[in-house]
């Protein structure tokens, strides 16, 4: 319900502020009938598609809440798209105005206006925003794309022989429910199989229809990997309901680890693989929640030759990388659902929170993936992911 709550403000809001810019800037738009009452027409469609949304959750009807939903979505980044580039249109205009004027008072006499240079700059300030629109519509398109399974080598200084080509089946972030459903799971699974992973983790945000998890759980385990599946928890779980998680966990085949962990042997070789909570909150890094759990996490490793922590949340990373942890595995993030050459395009702006990908401190290693899956339903240059992750001796 606060989901849905929280879309309505949004979609009015920016309805409005659409409403706004566009009369701000691109006047001789906004003074066109038709483009004023498709103007109109958006937030209302939006809120139209936010009641079947809800309606649909009273009937339990997918059929009503797919659409409704995607086109709600639709809506909501088409009038963000439009938002941003009605200033440079708006530029546009006012260029060409200028130069009008300007002419007009140099030659008194020959008001005659360059056409061509009216035309290109008119018809760039139309394009701009269909473009933009374009480009929306794309990134949600491409957030029903395939999840991309591949292998991702990360090098260690010292690695054990025995560990040399482990092979980790890193999920995360999967959201099922509207957008990735257990088929995709399965699918991924499959896909997973021609890299025979060692082992699979799970690093929260499983399900949003808790109904699912249970299923979820029992598809992971059915991968059967030498050295079986764990998980950790995120903040969806608490947001859905910690006790219906824990219960679904304590009666299925994956163990899930929060604040604790265990050590199994690969050859001569011992591996710690913990888990640790998740501070539920959002915003600035919780850095002493991170110092307190993964302590207590690591309460029990004792003399073991590789660490490895499963947190939801990358900020883990400052904190792993002084007590010794190895490799940390993250999620939480969707990578900002926006990238660029395999990196978040928001990167610049947030480096000390690991958007997505491969990152260091140290000898301490960490990679945040993009998850299998989201709640907001678009994904553009940052496609949602499966990674194997393969331990490589440097």
């Amino acid at each position: 319900m606060k989901i849905l709550f929280s879309v309505i403000l949004v979609v009015l809001f920016f309805g409005l502020l659409h409403m706004l810019f566009l009369r701000l800037f691109v006047k001789k738009w906004w003074q066109n009938k038709r483009i004023r009452q498709i103007s109109y027409a958006l937030p209302i469609v939006g809120l139209l598609c936010i009641a079947l949304w809800k309606l649909g959750m009273m009937l339990d009807s997918n059929l009503l809440i797919y659409p409704a939903v995607v086109l709600a979505i639709l809506i909501l980044v088409s009038e963000l798209c439009l938002i941003l580039t009605y200033p440079i249109s708006g530029l546009l205009h006012l260029i060409n105005f200028s130069f009008d004027s300007i002419k007009k008072k140099a030659n008194k006499d020959d008001t005659k206006i360059d056409l061509n240079r009216r035309k290109v700059l008119l018809n760039t300030a139309a394009a701009i925003p269909l473009i933009s629109l374009s480009t929306g519509s794309f990134g949600i398109i491409k957030s029903y794309s395939s999840v991309n399974v591949f292998r991702k080598p990360i090098a260690f200084e010292n690695l054990p022989d025995d560990l040399n080509g482990f092979r980790i089946l890193h999920l995360s972030d999967l959201h099922l429910r509207h957008y990735v459903t257990l088929d995709d799971l399965e699918e991924v699974l499959r896909d997973a199989e021609k890299f025979f992973p060692d082992m699979v983790v799970v690093t929260g945000d499983i399900a949003d229809d808790l109904d699912l998890l249970p299923d979820a759980l029992n598809m992971i385990d059915q991968l059967n990997t030498p050295n079986g599946a764990f998980a950790s928890l995120g903040n969806h779980e608490h947001y859905r309901g910690i006790r219906t998680v824990r219960h679904h966990f304590d009666n299925s085949p994956v163990p899930l680890f929060v604040n604790h962990g265990e050590t199994i042997k690969i050859g001569d070789s011992l591996i710690f693989i913990g888990g640790i909570d998740d501070p539920k909150r959002m915003g600035a890094k919780e850095n002493k929640f991170f110092q307190h759990t993964i302590d207590e996490t690591l309460n029990k490793e004792h003399g073991s030759d590789f660490k490895l922590l499963m947190s939801h949340r990358p900020d883990a990373l400052d904190y792993a990388s002084q007590v010794g942890i190895d490799l940390t595995l993250a999620g939480h993030t969707h990578g900002g659902q926006m990238g660029y050459n395999g990196r978040s395009v928001l990167e610049s702006e947030f480096p000390d929170r690991y958007l997505w990908g491969d990152y260091s401190i140290d000898k301490s290693k960490l990679y945040t993936t993009s998850g299998m899956g989201h709640w907001f339903p678009f994904r553009l240059g940052c496609p949602t992911e499966a990674p194997v992750i393969e331990l490589v001796k440097s």
